[in-house]
């Protein structure tokens, strides 16, 4: 499964004009990077937390909270506190039910999400049994 060409120019953008030109402790180019080397995992979590709040893009609240005295809108230190915010799991989890249903097969995408296809299983293919049945066919 490839991306599209759109995703392709925006990825090529980034990397031409916005990516800071550094290595990680292991000398591998990051695709998500700071000035400091790779992306941390917290800063990622704070990013979905972020950006998982309906006020970011609305700018409106389903919580009847008024968005600019909310602390969740205004302190990015506290995004995890709105009801609407999002761990980066359901994401995870949905790209790799994702990538399963469109048939790309568990060891690939064991290696590309680098777990095993036991938690695979257990944690994050959300298919019914009738569709895993139907996909086998």
């Amino acid at each position: 499964m490839g991306i599209s060409r759109g995703a392709t120019v925006v990825i090529d953008d980034y990397l031409d004009q916005r990516r800071p030109d550094v290595t990680d402790c292991y000398g591998r180019n990051p695709l998500l990077a700071t000035q400091h080397g790779r992306v941390a995992d917290s800063t990622i979590r704070t990013y979905v937390y972020d950006w998982s709040r309906p006020c970011v893009i609305t700018d409106e609240c389903p919580h009847d909270r008024d968005v600019p005295d909310c602390d969740a809108a205004q302190d990015i230190d506290k995004t995890s506190s709105c009801p609407s915010s999002v761990t980066p799991h359901p994401i995870r989890r949905g790209y790799i039910t994702h990538l399963l249903q469109t048939g790309v097969p568990v060891q690939i995408v064991s290696d590309r999400c680098n777990v095993s296809p036991e938690i695979i299983d257990q944690h994050y293919d959300v298919r019914s049994e009738d569709e895993k049945v139907q996909q086998r066919q």
